[in-house]
C-alpha cells in the first residue's frame, strides 16, 4: 500500500531488492506507523519471496542514510540483498572463475510475479 519494491538495476547478486516508500521521505524517522510496519513486514515477505524464487539461505540487509553513505538518490530506501552458499570468495575469483548473474530486467519479471502472487494468492 506505501511501498514499491524494485530490482535493483545494479544489483550485488541476482535478486537484490530495493524497498521504496511511495510518499518521498529521507530517514527512517519520517516514516508513519503502518509505514514503518509495512516496511518490516515487506523485509519478511522479501526474504520468503528469494527463498523461493532464487534460493537464498541468507540475506544483507541495509540502509544508506545521509549525504556520505553513498546513496546515489536521497529518497529512503531498503535494500534486501540474497546471499548464497556457492558465492564464489577470494580464491574463486584470483583463480579465474567466471561470475555469472541474472539480468536485471529477467530479475525485474521474476521477482513482479513471485510478488504478485504473494499479493494476490494466484498467479498472472
Amino acid at each position: 500500500q506505501h511501498f514499491l519494491v524494485s530490482a535493483n538495476a545494479h544489483a550485488y547478486n541476482p535478486g537484490h531488492l530495493l524497498l521504496f516508500p511511495l510518499r518521498h521521505v529521507v530517514t527512517l524517522g519520517e516514516l508513519t506507523e503502518d509505514e514503518a510496519l509495512e516496511l518490516h513486514r515487506l523485509q519478511v515477505d522479501s526474504f520468503g519471496v528469494l527463498r523461493g524464487l532464487y534460493g537464498a539461505v541468507s540475506f544483507n540487509v541495509g540502509l544508506n542514510l545521509g549525504p556520505a553513505s553513498g546513496a546515489s538518490i536521497e529518497h529512503l530506501h531498503l535494500h534486501v540483498v540474497p546471499r548464497y552458499d556457492r558465492e564464489l570468495g577470494f580464491m574463486d575469483i584470483i583463480g579465474g572463475a567466471k561470475i555469472m548473474v541474472e539480468d536485471p530486467t529477467q530479475s525485474r519479471d521474476r521477482l513482479h510475479t513471485a510478488f504478485l502472487e504473494l499479493s494476490t494468492g494466484k498467479s498472472e
